[in-house]
């Protein structure tokens, strides 16, 4: 395909790349400011750099046109003007906001190289409305983009097709992301998938942002705690100790005061998988396993202690003393100098790209020094990921085109993503562009958060609501049974 190899390597000396550290020469509109719209979000008036122009990889798909053939997406509504503010599949128009006129450039690239129009429908209930058409044995749609969690619903029910199955899809190149693909794999198969095309999925995986200024102030130099492999929750725990404080001195913790972090209950999980641990694995089939360690059990206690020594804000702990516990909860602490560590989304890093005040990013720190991986997740709600129809009748022809898709992507949409949105105008250090670097090539998912089989997030909450871990083997043991009969129902019904 030197046609495409042509167009990429063009299209890689064409796009700007922002260089990290720098800030835009004007301010921008408060990303929490409701009136934000997309066509505010201005690109960034920031020197660029071209990139190396060494060959990129070409997707293994048939050099062929397909006479104008409709390749048909469903996918989600815009909704939200901050974060979720353009399309991931296409743009009717350029409009100057960059991530809304890279997808159009590609959508054009694509539609043009392979003589193919890509229509893309939209909808608030993306899976229901899905699901309506392969009841009643129609094909409407050859992908649909949906939320992580409702895909998983269509998955269980038999209605999504095993993607190992679909010629051209390899999982094995960098446009997917393959870290998931084999963690939610059941046997051989794996049935639905993140690409380079779901940047929605990329705003929506977990990390830590943090005060830079706070962290000066008590002489906290984290980026090299990370270098020095002593990002661990020993470390974070004692930062979190150090800067903790009574500010009104009241007597009273609460959302005025300066705490080490701020966060919610979620948490609990995103922390233990950080530690390296899966309560469900994988044996030599690839099929899942329960997998309760003794490492989770000491994992669990330590995380539990971390996050009830009270300084660690919970928004649950805010519930009735504020009337909105993520606006004028965490992230009005947050806003106000009053916490160092924001443990959440990375959209974080826009939602607070106008504080005047310098913030970076880290990795969530790792259980010990021993451990040798940084493991990150996402959001299963927000995320964004791909199925096909179990009853897909253009499953070869969609499989080259997702293949043709994300592969561009790879080297368009996802390189504006990271390199304009995020390092160009949230991230103002290129330190963090190094942290970023070590998230995304971390990223991961435990099946136990995608299925609830254990039902461990209850079990979590139960012991921050109790501060202690001590019931969480019993609990653990009563579900047991129940868990490994749900894993094995689900091997029996989908499995490969």
């Amino acid at each position: 395909m030197k046609q495409l190899l042509s167009v990429l390597l063009a299209l890689a000396l064409l796009l700007p790349l922002v260089a990290c550290g720098e800030k835009p020469a004007d301010p921008e509109t408060p990303a929490s400011d409701p009136s934000v719209t997309a066509g505010a979000d201005e690109n960034p008036t920031l020197e660029t750099e071209a990139p190396e122009t060494e060959a990129k990889l070409l997707p293994d798909i048939p050099d062929t046109t397909y006479g104008g053939q409709d390749l048909r997406f469903l996918s989600r509504e815009i909704t939200d003007a901050v974060v979720r503010y353009y399309s991931e599949v296409a743009s009717d128009e350029m409009n100057g906001e960059i991530m809304n006129d890279t997808v159009f450039e590609r959508t054009g690239r694509i539609e043009a190289m392979y003589d193919i129009k890509i229509v893309n429908d939209t909808s608030p209930d993306v899976t229901g409305e899905y699901q309506k058409t392969y009841l009643a044995a129609q094909q409407e749609w050859d992908v649909l983009v949906a939320g992580f969690s409702a895909v998983l619903a269509q998955t269980n029910n038999g209605y999504t097709l095993d993607l190992s199955t679909v010629p051209y899809i390899d999982f094995e190149k960098p446009w997917w992301d393959s870290n998931v693909a084999k963690s939610m794999k059941i046997g051989k198969s794996v049935f639905s998938a993140i690409g380079a095309m779901n940047t929605w999925t990329d705003s929506h995986t977990y990390a830590v942002v943090f005060n830079k200024e706070l962290a000066k102030a008590f002489d906290i130099d984290a980026y090299e705690l990370v270098r020095g492999n002593k990002w661990n929750l020993d470390t974070f725990s004692a930062i979190l100790e150090q800067v903790t404080n009574d500010e009104d001195g009241n007597g009273e913790m609460d959302h005025n005061d300066r705490y080490g972090a701020v966060g919610e209950f979620f948490n609990f999980g995103l922390h233990v998988l950080a530690s390296d641990v899966f309560v469900v694995g994988h044996d030599d089939e690839g099929l899942p396993v329960l997998d309760l360690s003794e490492r989770l059990f000491n994992v669990a206690e330590r995380v539990c202690s971390m996050m009830c020594s009270g300084n660690y804000l919970l928004a649950e702990k805010l519930q009735g003393k504020v009337d909105d516990v993520w606006g004028n909860g965490l992230r009005f602490n947050f806003r106000s100098g009053n916490s160092l560590f924001y443990v959440g989304g990375i959209e974080q890093l826009l939602i607070f790209r106008d504080l005047e005040t310098d913030i970076g990013l880290l990795p969530f720190p790792k259980y010990d020094e021993e451990q040798t991986e940084y493991r990150h997740t996402f959001s299963t709600y927000w995320s964004s990921i791909m199925f096909l129809p179990r009853n897909s009748e253009t499953a070869e022809f969609t499989g080259a085109m997702l293949e043709a898709i994300n592969a561009d992507s790879y080297y368009s949409t996802s390189i504006a993503y990271y390199d304009v949105v995020l390092k160009g105008k949230a991230m103002r250090d290129p330190e963090s562009c190094e942290m970023l670097e070590i998230i995304r090539q971390s990223r991961t998912i435990d099946p136990e958060a995608a299925y609830s089989f254990l039902n461990a997030s209850s079990a979590y909450t139960a012991a921050l609501q109790s501060g202690s871990t001590d019931k969480l083997a019993s609990t653990f043991e009563k579900t047991k049974k129940v868990a490994i009969k749900n894993i094995d129902k689900l091997i029996e019904k989908i499995g490969g």
